[in-house]
């Protein structure tokens, strides 16, 4: 595909489209601009397991920012801008999200203890017997059933975030009552 000044002259006026409320231009538009976004994107994601995501995000701002668009100024620059921060904005939600996760993994493995065997297994039985059900669920079976998350969200009928946002709140807890005892 060939992008020369005529291909941005014609996107800019189907941008004017959008903003009256045409849909044929807008879906015109994306689908004309899509390819060159997804490859943008690619060339910025290094991750390849993150470059779809990050896509739809760029897609998603797009679509909210299509109102920003002045229509006397040129569509390539504020294309590009808008991508960028788009770009920007979803690896630093994803690596915020990455680095929660990881805490996720560190977390020690632990089973059904015995107050007999382990003075730490009983404080630890007592700890996890304190926290909400809600809360001590998703750490059970995350942690105690070794369940993966996709699992353990189907079989307590939430989504995976929320299941996720419920453990990390069952460990920290956990470690603030176990080191609160110590």
């Amino acid at each position: 595909m060939d992008f020369n000044d005529e291909k941005w002259d014609v996107w800019s006026r189907l941008m004017k489209g959008v903003q009256e409320g045409d849909m044929e231009a807008y879906a015109h538009l994306l689908s004309e601009i899509s390819p060159l976004v997804f490859n943008y994107v690619r060339k910025r994601v290094y991750h390849s397991g993150q470059v779809e995501d990050v896509y739809q995000d760029a897609l998603l701002t797009f679509h909210k920012a299509r109102h920003t668009y002045q229509v006397n100024r040129p569509f390539g620059p504020w294309l590009f801008t808008v991508v960028r921060h788009a770009i920007w904005g979803s690896l630093q939600r994803r690596r915020k999200v990455t680095e929660k996760e990881l805490q996720f993994e560190t977390m020690p493995e632990i089973s059904v203890p015995d107050r007999d065997e382990n003075p730490l297994n009983g404080r630890l039985l007592d700890a996890l017997r304190s926290l909400p059900e809600t809360t001590r669920r998703a750490v059970e079976l995350l942690k105690i059933r070794g369940m993966d998350v996709q699992t353990a969200a189907k079989e307590l009928g939430i989504s995976e975030i929320n299941l996720r946002v419920r453990a990390h709140r069952g460990y920290a807890k956990l470690r603030e009552i176990l080191e609160r005892d110590n």
